[in-house]
């Protein structure tokens, strides 16, 4: 089992999503091979050890405790989406993500995650990893959604607060799942109000 507390690369964090036994028919549609689990132990050649699906949520959250989107996203092709005029910033399809699975609407962030894929040029390892959360409705597993709190956090726009009237209810409900996590997570230590 990895320590969620050791810190690794992005690289590193990749490459044990990808020994994971997980069937996908189409980008964006993992899930577990039959008999494993969240919890289910895979031994992994290149470090030697066990590791299982929460152990990489959990390394993942350490990560993004650590590091922003940047990492995670290709600088390279978010200057191409500027350059070619996009005015659109890669975090909101990501943010839109997150709240969708915090509030368990898989269909929304089966959606999200779909264009987030195809317009940010999500890495395949990265996408595997999230589309296993909403395809296997991981969203209310405690590790998932403080993982999933810190992502939206990362990706959190500037102005999100400024969308609260202009989308409607939907997104306000959304919106306030999101605080109320972030504000238990505070209350609870478990992570700073960065």
């Amino acid at each position: 089992m990895v320590s969620p507390m050791i810190r690794m690369s992005l690289q590193e964090l990749l490459e044990l999503i990808d020994n994971i036994p997980i069937s996908s028919i189409i980008r964006g549609s993992g899930k577990f091979t039959d008999g494993t689990n969240i919890d289910s132990p895979v031994y992994i050649q290149s470090i030697s050890n066990h590791v299982s699906f929460r152990d990489i949520i959990q390394s993942f959250r350490e990560f993004l405790r650590h590091n922003g989107l940047e990492e995670v996203l290709s600088k390279q092709y978010h200057n191409q989406l500027v350059e070619m005029g996009c005015s659109y910033p890669p975090g909101y399809l990501l943010f839109d993500f997150c709240l969708a699975a915090l509030e368990c609407d898989y269909l929304d962030s089966r959606l999200y995650l779909s264009h987030a894929f195809h317009i940010l040029r999500l890495c395949q390892s990265f996408n595997l990893l999230l589309s296993v959360i909403v395809n296997e409705w991981l969203a209310e597993d405690s590790d998932v959604r403080q993982f999933l709190v810190l992502f939206a956090r990362r990706s959190e726009p500037r102005n999100a607060r400024m969308y609260l009237s202009s989308y409607g209810d939907e997104y306000k409900k959304r919106y306030e799942i999101y605080l109320q996590d972030w504000k238990s997570l505070i209350a609870a230590k478990e992570i700073s109000d960065t």
